[in-house]
Formats: structure tokens, sequence, C-alpha cells
């Protein structure tokens, strides 16, 4: 027969394992962040037409029609900025809480192509963890140049319908820039991250980052013609409430030349 003692200790394991127990993950403790980049100069600069007279692979090169220059491509219904990253900061000497989902990364590998002479994406973000597949999926010759601050770098060539992959890339705070030797208008951007909350912009300037912790952050915005937009290199202060969207607006992007 079980005496006072044996549910005394059944009472005090209960309590501790109610205590001990792991913290559950609820929908209050996460956002979804929206928003989107606008342009906030006076006139929106038009497209800058490429000028690829001089090069050998002209012939391919122009085969869909002239090439634009990525550097400002912005919308003029709205004055969306496409092309820039946005992402989630901590404050000094902190790292975010990620989402459990989030936690290990599923897709192991981000690609960007060089199908007619410019790069497909223009600006794209990774983790840290991830690799970067540089194809070319185009009839000529391209080359991958990458360089950074803490990432070395490197220039290799990729043939026709070819791929090389560029690993081991790490966090930085200025991103990779990305170029081809051959066509050497060709230019795009890569950001890595050691978190999961970034995005680059669409083209109405929108993005979206899903499953962010709820808490007060700063939020950044950064593009090739101007570097870090509102906020500068701190950002802009925002709380982010878990159990439903959080709206930051617009976060404009104010070139010195077009105020």
């Amino acid at each position: 027969m079980r005496g006072p003692r044996f549910f005394a200790l059944l009472t005090l394991g209960a309590a501790f394992g109610l205590f001990f127990a792991p913290s559950r993950t609820t929908a209050e403790e996460w956002s979804t962040i929206k928003g989107q980049v606008v342009f906030g100069g006076k006139q929106i600069p038009p497209p800058k037409p490429i000028n690829v007279d001089n090069n050998q692979d002209k012939q391919h090169c122009l085969s869909k029609g002239p090439l634009l220059s990525d550097e400002w491509t912005i919308n003029p219904a709205n004055k969306g900025v496409r092309w820039a990253f946005v992402w989630l900061a901590p404050a000094a000497g902190k790292a975010l809480p990620v989402h459990p989902s989030l936690k290990e990364i599923q897709k192991k590998e981000v690609e960007i192509d060089q199908p007619c002479c410019k790069f497909v994406p223009h600006a794209l973000g990774m983790r840290q963890g991830q690799v970067l597949v540089a194809k070319n999926s185009a009839p000529v010759a391209h080359n991958i140049n990458w360089t950074g601050l803490k990432n070395p770098g490197g220039n290799v060539l990729v043939p026709a319908s070819g791929s090389f992959t560029i690993k081991d890339l790490v966090p930085d705070r200025t991103p990779v820039r990305l170029s081809c030797n051959i066509h050497p208008w060709m230019l795009a951007w890569l950001r890595v991250f050691d978190h999961p909350y970034f995005a680059v912009t669409d083209e109405n300037g929108k993005f979206e980052i899903k499953l962010a912790p709820a808490g007060n952050y700063h939020l950044m915005t950064w593009h090739e013609a101007v570097g870090y937009g509102a906020g500068g290199r701190e950002g802009v202060p925002v709380a982010i409430k878990g159990g439903a969207d959080t709206d930051v607006g617009n976060l404009e992007l104010k070139p010195a030349e077009n105020p």
C-alpha cells in the first residue's frame, strides 16, 4: 500500500517537472515583418542603357533586346525600389532569437545565373552554411569574380552550360561584389547573414520577413546606389509584436544628388 511519503514524492516530482519543462513556442512570440523600400528623390532616374558594342559576344548579349543597368530599378507607379537588402539586427552584443523551424538550413544551395550577359538575380541573400552555385546557362563563356572584406574572393571561368560552387562564405558588414571580367558591365550583390531574417525587395520595392522574433530590434536597409538607407548604419527601430503582422510602412532611399 502506498503511503503518504510516496504521494509527497509524486507531488514534488510533478512540481519539478512543471518547473523544468521546456517552454513552448507560441504564435504570440513571432511575427511577419512587411514593408516597402521607396525612392525618396524628386525625380526617378531613368534606366541606363549598357553599351556592348565592343564586346565579342555582342550578338548573344543583345539577343533578347537592349541591356539596361540594374543599379536603379524603380517602379514609377509606386516609387518602389527593387534589389534593396532589408534585414533585422539585434542590440549590440546580442543574438537574434531564431524560430525553431528556421534553425536548420533546409536549402543548402543558393543559385545565381548568367543567361544573357547579366546576373540573375541582381541581388540575393544567403545564410552562413549555404553555398553559392554560379551557373552559366548561356552558350558563351562567363566567369565569376567575387570580392569582399572577410570573404577572400576568387575568379573562376565558368564555361557555357557550366557552373561553379563557392563555399565557406561568411557574414560581413559589406556585401560580396559579383562580377564577370569577360563582360565588364555585369554586376550583382550578395549578402551573407548568420540568421534567417533578411529579404531582397521585389519589383514593387516590397519585402517580407517571416517568423521574426517579437521584441525591439533595428531594421536595416542597403542599396548599391546609396549604401545604407533609412537610419544609416544604425537602421530604424522596430517594435515587433508577436501574433500579428508588423507593417513598417515605407522606408526611403534618398540619394544625396537627388534630395
